[in-house]
């Protein structure tokens, strides 16, 4: 039997489970094995795959949830204690901003008087980084839970996030709409 030992498969199962879908993510799990020496083509094929069950299973909105509860990284995110620090600092939106684009983390922020947007000029996903193929969109609701829990941390308090745009949609970048209410 294939290896199916990939951190993507554990964040997913993980995922499923809290969403009550144990036995199907164990199923499509079963059926799609990743190993973590998958090549960049053979995580690509399971990152679509894993797309396509998704899609044809669950509405979008649970979809959603299980990618963002697949969310990758450090626990507070790349960078976000830095940008914490800056927010204790800076707590008007545009002064946070600034300061927050000034530390070059690979990213960009902006504020439009409602919402920051974090903007991604590249995808950063270590999964997918081999090919530039694109994916479908539900692949990309992982950087949904990656955001929350990140801005969540900054601004002390739960966050939304909506993906606006996606490189592995053929956008010229990835953005996510951060909403903080009562910020």
């Amino acid at each position: 039997m294939p290896k199916n030992d990939n951190p993507q498969v554990r964040r997913f199962l993980a995922g499923m489970e809290k969403h009550g879908e144990r036995e199907a993510g164990i199923r499509f799990s079963e059926a799609n094995p990743l190993s973590k020496s998958a090549n960049a083509d053979k995580k690509h094929q399971w990152a679509k795959e894993l797309c396509a069950f998704l899609g044809d299973h669950y509405d979008d909105k649970t979809a959603r949830a299980i990618r963002a509860d697949c969310a990758c990284g450090p626990k507070y995110g790349y960078g976000g204690s830095k940008l914490k620090a800056v927010h204790e600092k800076n707590r008007d939106p545009d002064a946070f901003v600034e300061k927050a684009n000034a530390l070059d983390l690979g990213f960009s922020l902006e504020y439009d008087g409602t919402d920051y947007c974090l903007i991604y000029p590249k995808c950063y996903c270590s999964c997918v980084d081999g090919t530039d193929e694109p994916l479908p969109r539900t692949w990309c609701y992982c950087t949904l839970g990656y955001s929350r829990r990140m801005f969540g941390y900054i601004f002390g308090k739960e966050v939304r996030t909506e993906l606006i745009s996606s490189i592995r949609q053929g956008d010229a970048v990835c953005r996510i709409r951060i909403n903080v209410p009562d910020a």
